[in-house]
């Protein structure tokens, strides 16, 4: 009996052998012509089955098995397709010269030499064989030649096997990884609906079973419910990172193919992680669609994760959504106890911030972190650093993170809208009391968030309103950038709304849209593809606004111009009006510092029956005042201000009159 090889390379070293014998035999054929000349012949090819009969008895005899072996085995090759493909291995290592290029009539020459092999042939070598089809053997495309004249190459992947390397290829493992043993779920703390239905589908995949597709934001674990299901059925994953596919399409089906022979050689869970990443954006195709049909064609188990719906309709395989949210409050306070020890500071983390169970972990290591480095206790605006930190990123992309040093002792409003302004604090809150504990979040729905348009002249307050509230309402305030939000490509402005409205509604953050007329403006009549797809926006941020359950403050100088159904979905529309004499006396009186150098009386009620000025306005000319007088290098004075408040006025496009009436 014949004993097994204890090398991969040793295996190797007698398929080089062999296939000298082959050529041989080949160079022979083509030459003889006389009775001992065929007799030889006879004898070389009696030859070539002799060393492949000894091969494949060692082979059978290696314990254990070589990995060449495991891949014939698990892409369930024929005897004569692992023949050609160890042939073309050898042609690969061997440095034997004068050797003729490899093709496919080569092959079909050297492997398939009897009537029954040639049958076998005709499918084997077919561009849909199973060597050309799971990307072991790589076939030219080119149209140019006959058939049989094709060129082609064994895969740099499969050398490595023959020569004992069974590891993740490593072109593979530019966008994906090979799990080995996945970690359970059972710690993983969600609703049991989730966790059984992907645990159920995992276990009945064969190939023909629907695609389960997890959808839910970040860190509400999705991939951890799907290595859960693998570990249950006792394979491993090959997690594929959906944004780091190829983006050409010939590279994309060339990874698909890669991809699905990773994963049968390693009998693992096929994973797609953030597969809505693949949708369409910047002028680039919708590549969704191909990859569901690539993974389809895996005779495997197969998942997904998305933040939305987005498996195609018309794939070979119908995907099944299994919905991943936000945990509930309860459950968030469950995973800030466990993470944080704190049980009280848990129960406010969780009624304040919307996160998935991934950020809650990570948020509370950095506030733990931050309050260690201090030597305190740990603080709720330990965990608000650590929650913008973990989300800056999603809301600085589309706008930039506003903070003020005003107090509301700097501002000057009549009465009528200072109440209402207390009246948005106190709905703020006392959000939890109204729409949960007494039951009011039932009846409303949609559209629990709270909004409000700001609407009134340049530099009347708006914008230092918005920022005062956040302050007082200990919340960060990001100020949207609309030249950001809004692009030029079909989708990718509902993209930009859905990553600015999750990350807001996680963090807690206020949403500050300046000049919503040119986001918010209403929908046109549809005269042109260009108008239609401007009308989709429109309905997508109101849509948006709707489910958003944060806060969110619009300002504009032109109100008519907000689209009306906006309007009607507004908690709140407070009228900003040019400030009446009395209130402008007290905005230059609230403008200058009680640090500040004053030279001499200073008349503020002239100033303010003189230049008829916003909040905005009267502080730019405070200001001016200031430098104007350290220039002198002289305290304020009378002189100042009025100099001062003439410049500005004056930019403003007003003329001063001797009368005091300005046109």
């Amino acid at each position: 009996m014949l004993r097994g090889y204890s090398t991969a390379r040793e295996h190797v070293t007698e398929v080089v052998a062999l296939v000298d014998t082959m050529f041989a035999w080949r160079r022979a054929q083509s030459s003889a012509d006389s009775e001992g000349e065929l007799r030889g012949i006879a004898e070389l090819e009696f030859e070539v089955a002799r060393q492949e009969d000894v091969i494949d008895a060692r082979l059978a005899a290696t314990t254990p098995p070589l990995p060449l072996q495991v891949a014939g085995d698990r892409f369930a090759l024929s005897a004569t397709e692992r023949r050609a493909l160890a042939l073309l291995v050898a042609l690969e290592v061997s440095t034997a010269e004068g050797r003729p290029p490899p093709t496919l009539g080569l092959l079909d020459t050297l492997i398939y030499r009897s009537r029954e092999q040639r049958e076998h042939a005709v499918h084997e070598l077919a561009r849909d064989g199973a060597l050309f089809a799971d990307a072991l053997v790589e076939l030219a495309t080119s149209r140019d030649v006959p058939w049989l004249s094709t060129p082609v190459r064994v895969a740099p992947r499969v050398v490595e096997l023959a020569l004992g390397r069974l590891r993740l290829d490593l072109e593979v493992a530019r966008y994906a990884r090979l799990v080995d043993e996945p970690r359970a779920s059972t710690q993983l703390v969600l609703e049991t609906e989730a966790r059984t239905m992907i645990d159920d589908a995992v276990r009945r995949a064969d190939g023909t079973q629907p695609v389960p597709v997890l959808v839910g934001p970040p860190g509400s674990g999705r991939t951890t419910l799907v290595h859960g299901a693998a570990r249950a059925r006792g394979v491993p994953v090959l997690e594929v990172h959906g944004a780091a596919l190829p983006r050409d399409v010939a590279e994309l089906d060339r990874a698909l193919r890669a991809l699905r022979r990773e994963a049968m050689l390693f009998r693992a869970l096929l994973f797609v992680r953030d597969l809505d990443t693949l949708a369409p954006a910047a002028g680039q195709p919708d590549l969704i669609p191909r990859v569901a049909d690539g993974f389809a064609r895996y005779p495997g188990p197969v998942a997904a994760s998305a933040a939305h719906e987005c498996w195609p309709s018309g794939s070979a395989r119908v995907g099944i959504s299994i919905d991943v949210p936000v945990p509930g409050e309860i459950i968030r306070a469950e995973l800030f106890a466990r993470a944080l020890d704190d049980f009280e500071l848990a129960e406010q983390a969780a009624a304040r911030y919307r996160l998935t169970g991934g950020l809650i972990e990570r948020a509370s290591s950095s506030a733990k972190a931050r309050a260690s480095a201090r030597g305190t206790a740990i603080q709720l605006d330990d965990l608000r650093v650590a929650i913008r930190g973990l989300l800056d990123s999603e809301l600085s992309a589309l706008g930039r993170r506003v903070e003020w040093r005003q107090t509301w002792d700097d501002l000057v409003l009549p009465q009528d809208i200072l109440d209402e302004l207390r009246e948005l604090v106190s709905r703020v809150r006392n959000r939890k009391r109204v729409l949960d504990q007494w039951g009011f979040g039932r009846k409303v729905g949609k559209g629990t968030g709270l909004s409000a348009l700001f609407s009134g002249p340049p530099g009347t307050g708006k914008t230092m309103v918005a920022g005062l509230l956040a302050t007082e309402l200990k919340l960060d305030l990001y100020q949207i950038d609309t030249s950001r939000l809004v692009s030029k490509w079909v989708g990718e402005t509902e993209k930009n709304l859905a990553k600015l409205f999750d990350a807001a509604a996680a963090g807690h953050a206020i949403l500050l849209f300046d000049e919503a007329d040119s986001l918010f403006a209403k929908r046109t009549e549809v005269k042109s593809s260009n108008d239609r797809y401007a009308n989709l926006e429109v309905n997508y941020l109101l849509q948006r606004m709707e489910q958003f359950d944060g806060i969110s403050i619009l300002t504009t100088n032109l109100e008519s111009a907000i689209d009306e159904a906006f309007q009607r979905r507004l908690a709140f529309r407070i009228a900003f009006q040019l400030p009446e004499l009395e209130e402008r006396e007290r905005l230059w009186r609230a403008m200058l510092p009680t640090n500040a150098a004053i030279g001499g009386p200073l008349d503020f009620r002239a100033l303010a029956e003189r230049f008829v000025m916003s909040g905005g306005y009267i502080r730019n000319a405070a200001l001016r005042a200031a430098y104007l007088a350290a220039a002198d290098n002289s305290p304020i004075t009378q002189r100042h201000l009025q100099r001062a408040a003439t410049l500005e006025y004056t930019a403003m496009g007003k003329i001063i009159q001797h009368g005091g009436s300005s046109l």
